[in-house]
């Protein structure tokens, strides 16, 4: 709930337009792909060294993964969900941040 005090009030149709920015900008980034759409980009794509995320952004993951916290393909959904919070925070690119929220919800939502 703070995080909606914070913000401010969310209405149904800024969320919406929120969204339908971050679609646009997965559209563009993925643009010249067979995809349109993060959900749709296989993980190899995502590890793959030209969209692959620098280590320290990465190292929260690494480190679940390492320990047995994750599976490979809970890795990748980990990755496919950061690029989605990187798109609705409009940044180039997910950092740790997102990578953290990211981990933080695919937990969530496994137990």
């Amino acid at each position: 709930m703070q995080l909606i005090e914070d913000r401010g009030s969310i209405t149904t149709e800024s969320a919406r337009k929120r969204v339908l920015a971050a679609r646009k900008r997965a559209e563009s980034r993925l643009k010249g792909t067979p995809w349109q759409c993060n959900a749709s980009v296989p993980g190899s794509w995502l590890r793959a060294p030209h969209s692959r995320l620098d280590r320290e952004s990465t190292k929260s993951i690494d480190r679940a993964l390492e320990r047995g916290g994750i599976t490979m393909r809970g890795y990748d959904r980990v990755l496919r969900l950061a690029w989605t919070l990187a798109d609705l925070d409009e940044v180039d690119r997910p950092g740790s941040d997102q990578i953290g929220r990211a981990l933080y919800l695919r937990k969530a939502i496994a137990s």
